[in-house]
Protein backbone atom coordinates (compact mmCIF):
# COMPACT_ATOMS: atom_id res chain seq x y z
CA UNK A 1 0.00 0.00 0.00
CA UNK A 2 1.08 3.37 -0.48
CA UNK A 3 0.47 5.85 2.13
CA UNK A 4 1.22 9.55 1.64
CA UNK A 5 1.19 11.42 4.90
CA UNK A 6 0.84 14.93 4.67
CA UNK A 7 1.20 18.09 6.81
CA UNK A 8 0.55 21.65 5.05
CA UNK A 9 2.11 24.11 6.05
CA UNK A 10 0.01 26.62 8.54
CA UNK A 11 -1.14 30.16 7.47
CA UNK A 12 1.90 31.99 8.78
CA UNK A 13 4.18 29.92 6.70
CA UNK A 14 3.73 32.12 4.08
CA UNK A 15 4.94 35.27 5.63
CA UNK A 16 7.94 36.91 4.12
CA UNK A 17 9.51 36.62 7.79
CA UNK A 18 8.79 32.81 7.89
CA UNK A 19 11.87 30.97 8.97
CA UNK A 20 11.63 27.77 7.72
CA UNK A 21 14.77 26.26 9.55
CA UNK A 22 13.26 27.53 12.78
CA UNK A 23 10.26 24.83 12.13
CA UNK A 24 12.46 21.79 10.77
CA UNK A 25 13.55 21.67 14.52
CA UNK A 26 10.08 20.80 15.33
CA UNK A 27 9.05 17.88 12.78
CA UNK A 28 5.75 16.30 12.43
CA UNK A 29 6.28 13.56 14.75
CA UNK A 30 2.60 12.40 14.76
CA UNK A 31 2.46 11.36 11.33
CA UNK A 32 6.09 9.64 11.56
CA UNK A 33 4.46 7.44 14.01
CA UNK A 34 1.43 6.92 12.40
CA UNK A 35 4.08 5.61 9.31
CA UNK A 36 5.60 3.36 11.68
CA UNK A 37 2.52 0.96 11.90
CA UNK A 38 2.90 0.18 8.39
CA UNK A 39 4.37 -3.11 7.34
CA UNK A 40 7.79 -3.25 5.65
CA UNK A 41 5.74 -3.95 2.08
CA UNK A 42 3.89 -0.56 2.78
CA UNK A 43 5.64 2.51 1.21
CA UNK A 44 5.57 5.69 3.36
CA UNK A 45 6.01 9.44 2.73
CA UNK A 46 6.07 12.29 4.81
CA UNK A 47 5.66 15.34 3.28
CA UNK A 48 6.01 18.38 5.70
CA UNK A 49 5.34 21.45 3.55
CA UNK A 50 6.69 24.04 6.13
CA UNK A 51 10.14 22.57 4.59
CA UNK A 52 9.31 21.15 1.47
CA UNK A 53 7.18 21.66 -1.33
CA UNK A 54 3.92 19.42 -1.79
CA UNK A 55 3.59 17.62 -4.97
CA UNK A 56 -0.08 16.62 -6.24
CA UNK A 57 0.79 14.64 -9.38
CA UNK A 58 1.33 11.28 -7.35
CA UNK A 59 -1.88 8.47 -6.57
CA UNK A 60 -1.27 7.29 -3.22
CA UNK A 61 -4.03 4.32 -2.14
CA UNK A 62 -3.87 6.12 1.58
CA UNK A 63 -3.71 9.69 1.91
CA UNK A 64 -3.59 11.20 5.78
CA UNK A 65 -3.52 14.34 6.78
CA UNK A 66 -2.31 16.40 10.00
CA UNK A 67 -5.33 19.44 10.63
CA UNK A 68 -4.33 22.72 12.51
CA UNK A 69 -6.83 25.52 12.91
CA UNK A 70 -4.59 27.76 10.61
CA UNK A 71 -4.05 24.94 8.06
CA UNK A 72 -7.56 23.43 7.83
CA UNK A 73 -8.78 25.22 4.49
CA UNK A 74 -5.18 23.78 2.81
CA UNK A 75 -5.79 20.94 4.54
CA UNK A 76 -9.50 20.20 3.03
CA UNK A 77 -8.66 21.70 -0.82
CA UNK A 78 -5.66 18.74 -0.31
CA UNK A 79 -7.86 15.84 0.50
CA UNK A 80 -10.54 17.39 -2.43
CA UNK A 81 -8.10 17.15 -4.45
CA UNK A 82 -7.02 13.55 -3.31
CA UNK A 83 -10.63 12.18 -3.12
CA UNK A 84 -11.01 13.43 -6.47
CA UNK A 85 -8.33 11.31 -7.78
CA UNK A 86 -10.32 8.33 -5.69
CA UNK A 87 -7.64 7.92 -2.97
CA UNK A 88 -8.95 7.07 0.32
CA UNK A 89 -8.01 10.52 2.72
CA UNK A 90 -7.74 10.46 6.59
CA UNK A 91 -7.95 13.46 8.51
CA UNK A 92 -6.83 13.80 12.07
CA UNK A 93 -5.27 16.67 14.13
CA UNK A 94 -6.27 19.74 16.28
CA UNK A 95 -9.11 20.70 13.82
CA UNK A 96 -10.60 17.50 13.41
CA UNK A 97 -11.06 16.95 16.82
CA UNK A 98 -12.36 20.78 17.37
CA UNK A 99 -15.17 21.35 15.28
CA UNK A 100 -18.95 19.99 15.22
CA UNK A 101 -18.56 16.45 13.79
CA UNK A 102 -21.91 17.30 11.66
CA UNK A 103 -20.08 19.99 9.87
CA UNK A 104 -17.32 17.94 8.68
CA UNK A 105 -19.10 14.95 7.73
CA UNK A 106 -21.02 16.99 5.54
CA UNK A 107 -17.69 19.01 4.06
CA UNK A 108 -15.56 16.16 4.17
CA UNK A 109 -17.48 12.92 3.68
CA UNK A 110 -16.55 11.38 6.70
CA UNK A 111 -18.29 8.95 8.98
Amino acid sequence: MRVKFILPALTEATSPYWRPIKYSLFPPLGLATLAAYLTPEDEAVIVDEHVERLTLDDEPDLVVIQVYITNAYRSYAIADHYRRQGCYVALGGLQVNVVNRSKLVRRQGIG
